[in-house]
């Protein structure tokens, strides 16, 4: 083997091992790896996510800025007329887990810099802005990356947008226990554990690996033998255990819908029907009927709703105190507001404009355009002072 090959085999090797749940094995690797080539960026990056695996934040931090060196913000230059509305966007070197925003913030209307927080270097200025936009929005894997953020935003006179202080407790451990004060509404109990600490004495509930989304790496568990194969395909140390609450209505179908809070108004986005647990808008078994019962959501969430649901959904949005936030939901049988997640790396879908999908891409751009408008009231509130 030379010198060329050798770091690759060392990473090929860290990999087989870390999926083989061999975590102290696979850091070892990737230590021998990084020695040899001390700018392989992509082994950096997934020691680092090991390292936070492990629960070593603080040496995942130094992993991932030992790869990287301090860049300036990337600029999306605004193309319209007038003055722009200039807008800084703070991201985090995670894949996942960040709030869209492609959509919303339009270069007709705006000029946006994106920065990620890892490889800012802190001690210089931010760059000019009229309003900063914290991107980072999921807790469980990125507890450091918001702490950083909130550094950075702490002396900035501009206004904030889902301040990273407020992500941070929306965790899937903490927020539902916030949410459980509301009336009309139910959330479910959500515990992290060990996976050594996880039996199955109180089937049904649902197993699920940290900072994954779209249903990755999450599983029902409803005997010894579900709980077994789930504790061999989930990677981690530490699974959430969730209580599992059966939504399905009496047609035997569970009816997940998704609504966005902007500025403490809730706007619909999808309604996903299908009889498996594990529903998306992409698994859904949406026919005729049940697209029909989307568009009456779409078109008038009150009404379709009935007030007490959409008055708890409402009270859910102001738990957060963010300015931009997604709830994941359902109505129980009694007629409650089952909340499924409440945080803001949910991500709004525009469907291509063509005739079988006008409500929904209606439903999104209403979604952007009152987030824009938010963004302006902002913006012309603290340029009045």
């Amino acid at each position: 083997m030379n010198e060329i090959e050798k770091p690759i085999a060392l990473f090929r090797k860290a990999q087989a091992l870390y999926r083989a749940r061999d975590f102290e094995g696979a850091a070892a690797e990737y230590r021998r790896c990084i020695g040899l080539v001390p700018d392989f960026a992509t082994a950096h990056m997934r020691y680092a996510e090991l390292l936070m695996q492990l629960g070593k934040a603080d040496a995942a931090l130094a992993e991932m800025r030992a790869g990287f060196r301090p860049i300036s913000g990337q600029v999306a230059p605004f193309r319209g007329s007038g003055e722009p509305i200039r807008v800084l966007q703070l991201g985090s070197s995670s894949v996942q887990g960040q709030t869209g925003t492609d959509q919303i913030l339009d270069p007709q209307l705006f000029e946006t810099t994106t920065i990620l927080v890892q490889y800012w270097d802190p001690e210089l200025a931010l760059p000019p802005h009229d309003i900063a936009f914290n991107l980072i929005a999921d807790p469980d894997i990125d507890a450091p990356a918001l702490a950083m953020a909130t550094e950075l935003l702490e002396s900035d006179p501009a206004p904030v947008l889902n301040a990273p202080r407020l992500i941070a407790l929306t965790s899937r451990v903490a927020h539902p226990l916030r949410l459980q004060t509301i009336p009309d509404t139910i959330a479910p109990n959500v515990r992290l554990l060990p996976r050594a600490e996880i039996d199955a004495a109180n089937v049904p509930f649902l197993l699920r690996s940290p900072g994954y989304h779209n249903g990755a790496y999450f599983e029902r568990i409803t005997s010894e033998a579900d709980l077994e194969a789930a504790l061999t395909a989930l990677p981690g140390y530490e699974l959430l255990q969730i209580e599992y609450v059966d939504t399905a209505a009496d047609d035997g179908r569970i009816r997940k819908y998704r609504a966005m809070i902007v500025d403490g108004t809730p706007y619909p986005a999808h309604l996903a029907i299908a009889r498996h647990w594990n529903i998306h808008y992409f698994s859904a078994e949406m026919g005729p009927a049940e697209r029909a019962e989307e568009i009456d959501y779409l078109s008038d969430l009150r009404s379709h709703l009935g007030g007490r649901i959409a008055d708890a959904l409402v009270a859910v949005g102001r738990s957060t105190e963010l300015d931009y936030v997604g709830v994941d939901f359902a109505v129980s049988r009694e007629g409650k507001l089952v909340v499924f997640e409440a945080n803001a790396a949910m991500t709004v879908f525009l469907p291509e404009e063509n005739a079988a999908t006008p409500e929904r891409r209606a439903a999104a751009m209403q979604i952007f355009s009152a987030t824009q408008q938010m963004i302006a009231r902002r913006t012309a509130s603290r340029r009045s002072r």
